[in-house]
């Protein structure tokens, strides 16, 4: 019990710094362009920040469960992980190198994992769930291709909504018969849809869901800033400088809003992923099995309800139905592996604390070193960055949020004059984005081994 709570606690310190680590990609282009104080910045970042955590749960599902093998992960293993993320992100903090807080936390993962692997090996040789002999980098999850259901929505017939009756009151998933086959159905704010089901190829593991989006992502985020901003100067070529000004200047507001909360959507969805492995790993351990009292909102639970609801449904059927823009939550499945309502509001509300603690050092090099930005500009690189995360974060995909704002920044500096790009700086933001997943996986793997060598860590 004491190792899971400690796990919890550092899961919230790599929350924290994460916020103040990567404040400058929500903030940097709307402090230098000077709509906004550095004050008002970060008070907006956080408040967005803290509205985008409550959505996109897909990038939380991945951390907990799609890149390592949790037979090789304990409550030990997940600190020395943590540990591995808050070095990588402290010691780029410092030099003040803008550096993805995702990437240190998936080699962190990666590197405790592979040491776990190793030191199990070195025991007994290691053997699936068959007794069939596996290599340590069973450990890993690489590539996985396989077939599952996917899920869509569709206008519910006349006969769903009466085989509901009164259900149709109650927000969620609901499971009727309609003759002799069971239907579901979401049910939100009045609405109803039917859910159809079919097969579709997924693929999961680091290579699909890490390494592939690690490369495109920014590549995307380069092209589009550069194309987005380019259509803008055509657009705007016979505009007034100070007509220009004034109009982007509020028009980066809501820019900068949605880089926030696109932000808040990817980033502090993370840690809530690691918290739940915890929770999965411990419920395996025995730990959490016959809980009770102060500690009971610990227990992860075993599947979802159908009619569960993730904490930002919650929150948009709150608003009267005008504004829900016929918004419908995610389909409910009692298989699939909760984040605990507790898990997404106490990691949402450190992160934006973490966020209204700021991280000068980066917003200077980002905002003021690569190139120098006008209100048209920031509004062209927030948007394609925010645009790039939501999407990712839908998908499930743990993409860089330092990444997408940097590269759309250099695709709209290209557009603007390619010489007005500043290359030494740049040249050391790409040393540290390829550096830095071998360490924090190479601190992650030498504190698990140094603590299994020790008698820390037992396997």
């Amino acid at each position: 019990m004491t190792l899971i709570i400690a796990v919890i606690l550092v899961a919230l310190v790599f929350e924290y710094i994460n916020g103040f680590h990567d404040t400058a990609n929500s903030i940097a282009t709307v402090v230098s362009t000077k709509v906004l104080t550095p004050r008002e910045a970060i008070m907006m970042a956080s408040v967005t920040n803290l509205l985008g955590a409550f959505f996109g749960l897909a990038v939380a599902k991945t951390i907990s469960s799609g890149l390592v093998d949790s037979n090789f992960v304990t409550q030990e293993v997940i600190i020395c992980a943590l540990l591995g993320a808050i070095t990588w992100n402290l010691v780029t903090w410092w030099y003040g190198i803008p550096s993805s807080s995702t990437h240190a936390l998936v080699g962190g993962l990666v590197g405790a994992a592979l040491a776990a692997a190793i030191c199990m090996h070195a025991q007994k040789p290691l053997v699936d769930q068959t007794g069939q002999p596996v290599s340590i980098w069973s450990s890993i999850k690489w590539n996985e291709v396989k077939e599952k259901k996917s899920f869509s929505l569709t206008e519910a017939p006349p006969e769903l909504k009466t085989a509901l009756g009164d259900a149709d009151r109650t927000n969620g998933t609901h499971t009727v018969l309609l003759g002799t086959n069971k239907v579901r159905a979401v049910v939100f704010s009045g609405r109803v849809e039917m859910v159809v089901e079919k097969m579709k190829v997924d693929r999961a593991g680091i290579l699909h869901k890490v390494v592939i989006p690690m490369i495109t992502s920014p590549l995307i985020g380069f092209v589009v800033g550069m194309l987005f901003m380019s259509f803008l100067y055509l657009v705007l070529l016979k505009a007034r400088p100070v007509w220009v000004n004034r109009v982007f200047g509020k028009l980066q507001l809501v820019s900068a809003g949605y880089m926030g909360f696109s932000h808040g959507m990817n980033d502090a969805t993370k840690t809530m992923g690691i918290i739940t492995l915890a929770l999965v790993a411990g419920t395996k351990a025995g730990i959490l099995t016959d809980m009770s009292g102060l500690f009971s909102f610990l227990k992860t639970p075993e599947g979802s309800d159908p009619l569960y609801l993730p904490v930002g449904s919650q929150l948009i059927g709150l608003l009267p139905s005008w504004l829900q823009f016929g918004y419908m939550p995610p389909i409910g499945d009692a298989k699939s592996q909760v984040v605990p309502a507790w898990v997404v509001v106490v990691c949402a509300i450190t992160m934006a604390a973490g966020t209204a603690a700021g991280g000068w050092k980066i917003i200077k090099t980002m905002g003021h070193k690569m190139v120098k930005l006008q209100p048209v500009h920031g509004f062209a690189a927030e948007t394609t960055a925010a645009t790039v995360l939501a999407v990712t974060a839908t998908l499930g995909m743990p993409v860089s949020t330092t990444h997408a704002i940097t590269s759309s920044i250099l695709g709209v500096g290209c557009a603007k004059r390619f010489n007005s790009l500043k290359f030494g700086v740049i040249e050391k933001i790409l040393w540290a984005w390829v550096f830095t997943i071998p360490a924090a996986a190479g601190v992650a793997f030498a504190l698990v081994w140094v603590g299994n060598k020790i008698g820390f860590i037992k396997f």
